[in-house]
């Protein structure tokens, strides 16, 4: 079914679709399942700072202690200098890394045709220390660019999409690691992170529950920098959102043909969401990944710091393949 079918079909004909073969075969891998399951930890940690935040803000609301416009945007911004300047430190936080209690989660087989939501790659102990807001709606989430934003105080955010990768098979079966800079022929997989406000709109459900039951279909979209050509598309099959507040798609990025000796294939893939069949009145629910979560280690240079892995704002996904 091609997206313009699906924009005509009826919701459960879309709903009716399942991952195509490549999806279904990156699911079924373990390795693929652990990354998804620190994605999940770390958005959890996120979404409950997220949390304490907007009530805070909400308060401030109730009691007419909010900012007007001006003073709202410059404090908006003085806020996302701080989080960026504390991306390193956060991801050597143990949410980033590859702990023994996140590998000791027990194995969600899921079926082979449907995705696996959050809550399956929770550990137990997650599942349990959740709050009991999510007894409502087990959900929960985030990011930014291309995010409808409703005009309301506190500033709501409705959804966000962000990139995470890429990852090497160094040989076959082996560990999934960090890397930009591949061989042609390998294994390299990125990710795609969907996040939905579970937090309550105006009193009413949360924008995770308002979109839960629509479809969404992600595109990796890439330029060939040597001739600056379209690249490999990277394009899933369309998928519903469902009840949980977080949605990972696996991808494989194609690494062939065989770059030229000496032409290595800088590639650069932006990440793109588009709900589809979304009728007049609501936010724009289309948007691209603003941020991107480099998972790599790149050692210092000439007196430099080490950069860590972070996360990396307004770039696209960039990774070179050499021969």
């Amino acid at each position: 079914m091609s997206i313009t079918d699906v924009r005509s079909a009826t919701h459960q004909q879309i709903a009716d679709l399942q991952p195509n073969q490549e999806t279904r075969e990156l699911l079924a891998d373990q390795r693929i399942q652990q990354v998804m399951r620190e994605a999940v930890a770390s958005l959890d940690h996120f979404t409950a700072q997220y949390r304490q935040k907007y009530r805070e803000l909400a308060d401030r609301a109730a009691r007419g202690q909010y900012p007007d416009a001006r003073e709202q945007q410059r404090q908006s911004e003085s806020s996302r200098s701080a989080e960026y300047a504390r991306a390193p430190e956060y991801a050597r936080a143990a949410e980033f890394s590859r702990s023994a209690e996140q590998q000791r989660a027990p194995e969600q087989q899921r079926q082979a045709e449907q995705l696996p939501t959050a809550e399956q790659l929770r550990a137990p102990e997650q599942q349990q220390q959740r709050g009991p807001e999510q007894g409502r709606i087990q959900q929960q989430g985030v990011t930014r660019a291309a995010t409808p934003v409703t005009p309301t105080h506190p500033p709501y955010l409705w959804f966000d999409l962000m990139a995470m990768g890429p990852y090497r098979e160094p040989y076959f079966g082996g560990p999934l690691q960090p890397a930009r800079v591949v061989h042609y022929g390998e294994n390299v997989y990125l990710f795609a992170v969907l996040w939905r406000n579970p937090m309550s709109l105006l009193g009413g459900p949360s924008a995770a529950e308002v979109m839960a039951p629509f479809i969404y279909q992600v595109r990796g979209v890439s330029v060939e920098l040597n001739s600056v050509t379209p690249g490999p598309t990277l394009s899933p099959n369309p998928a519903a959102f469902g009840p949980d507040y977080i949605n990972i798609i696996p991808m494989r990025i194609p690494t062939d043909p065989r770059p030229a000796e000496g032409r290595p294939r800088p590639l650069e893939i932006h990440l793109t969401v588009d709900i589809l069949g979304v009728g007049v009145g609501l936010p724009p629910f289309a948007g691209f990944a603003s941020r991107w979560y480099r998972p790599d280690l790149q050692p210092g240079f000439l007196g430099l710091p080490d950069i860590l892995p972070g996360i990396v704002e307004e770039t696209p996904v960039r990774m070179l393949v050499y021969s």
